[in-house]
């Protein structure tokens, strides 16, 4: 395996590894960890599939064009304009569930070292403040950050995994689903953690179209993050009771709840602080990965018309004042937050892809078969449950 190729699979399982894993145990504690696993299945299997269509229609394009190339060149100025929204409105999405989570966790923290209760939103502010601050001074820190705490997160998850791994029985993942509902409403937080379809057009020009290489990073790339999570949900959700874990969450909001009920279930401080660690470096990879690129996208947009310290504290503003205002007002919609994303998400890697590759193959006269049909049919489908759910959610706050 050459080195692009290992990198591309990297950048991949790296886009998808972050806040939502945090988000999998709390959202799936009541559909159990045989629901969660079938739906951890078919959501990766639909995200990889569109994914290759992806690479099906770069068979008639160069390995330089970007979404706003193709979408314009098949599918005309309301789509293309849809796809940026969907983008902006996915980012915004994000960054204000990593805002309310991240400040959850530290307020958790605080609370549990000075046997205080720390004000959330004032947490949150902190929080927000201080990443949103390191992506302001520039690229060069959030990358020499993001790698620092990219290895400690993943040191701090080996850990935790065999740590956790003597306190698993058998009897917590055999649980039945509570419900279809809960089943259903698990769905936009978990198809958030296969989030990668962004930086396709950037994978594709990097390995230079090579399909045979473009199969294998998309195919292992988006495999390893399940296999993560499916290790992920057998040492949390095998180690708590699914019973006294819905309980928990239901006096506790989300994050805080989640790392009580580790710290009940475990009786150890010190499986406690590793997964708070685990947790504040997940949520500080993911705000930092997904703020820069709106940050960065504002700037280009703002440089003809403002230049120096007033391109930089304008594109800050944009970026970050509408995900921290949603935070501030929703001090616990984490998972909220994450099923918004989830909507626009969709939009870009579910039903964007395969109208983009149903309008290319009849633009290039290429027949398609039936049994691909029929599975686009299945991903739309899948794809108006997942939103369906959502506003199911949303109606509920």
């Amino acid at each position: 395996m050459n080195s692009k190729l290992l990198g591309s699979i990297l950048i991949i399982a790296g886009s998808c590894i972050g806040g939502g894993m945090l988000a999998m145990p709390i959202t799936s504690a009541g559909v159990g960890f045989w629901g969660t696993t079938l739906l951890l299945f078919i959501i990766w299997f639909a995200m990889c599939y569109t994914a290759l269509l992806m690479i099906r229609i770069y068979d008639y394009n160069e390995p330089t064009d970007g979404f706003n190339t193709l979408t314009k060149k098949y599918t005309g100025s309301f789509i293309n304009k849809l796809a940026g929204f969907s983008l902006m409105f996915l980012i915004y999405g994000l960054t204000a569930a990593y805002m309310s989570g991240g400040g959850t966790i530290l307020k958790t923290n605080i609370d549990l070292l000075l046997d205080t209760n720390f004000d959330t939103r004032t947490a949150i502010l902190l929080f927000s403040l201080l990443f949103g601050g390191i992506v302001i001074i520039g690229t060069h820190w959030v990358d020499w950050l993001t790698r620092g705490l990219f290895i400690a997160k993943l040191i701090f998850l080996v850990l935790l995994v065999a740590l956790l791994f003597p306190f698993i029985q058998q009897a917590n993942l055999l649980h039945a689903p509570l419900s279809v509902g809960i089943t259903v409403t698990a769905l936009p937080a978990i198809f958030t953690s296969f989030g990668f379809h962004g930086s396709i057009p950037s994978i594709v020009n990097y390995l230079g179209g090579n399909k045979k290489q473009l199969h294998r990073a998309f195919i292992w790339g988006s495999l390893l993050p399940l296999i993560i999570y499916l290790i992920w949900q057998v040492v949390v959700l095998g180690s708590i009771d699914q019973t006294r874990f819905m309980q928990i969450l239901n006096e506790n909001s989300e994050l805080r709840g989640l790392i009580l009920s580790v710290r009940e279930m475990t009786h150890s401080a010190h499986i406690e602080t590793l997964f708070s660690l685990f947790a504040a470096t997940a949520l500080g990879t993911s705000f930092l990965g997904v703020s820069i690129g709106l940050f960065d996208y504002y700037k280009d947009v703002l440089k003809p018309k403002t230049k120096g310290f007033v391109t930089t504290s304008i594109a800050g503003l944009l970026t970050f004042i509408p995900p921290l205002l949603f935070a501030l007002f929703y001090p616990e919609g984490f998972i909220l937050a994450l099923g918004y994303a989830a909507i626009a998400g969709v939009i870009l890697a579910l039903f964007i892809p395969q109208y983009l590759y149903l309008k290319a193959m009849n633009y290039h006269k290429q027949r398609i078969p039936i049994a691909q049909i029929i599975l686009i049919t299945l991903i739309f489908i899948l794809a108006a449950i997942i939103i369906y759910a959502q506003i199911k959610i949303a109606l509920q706050h």
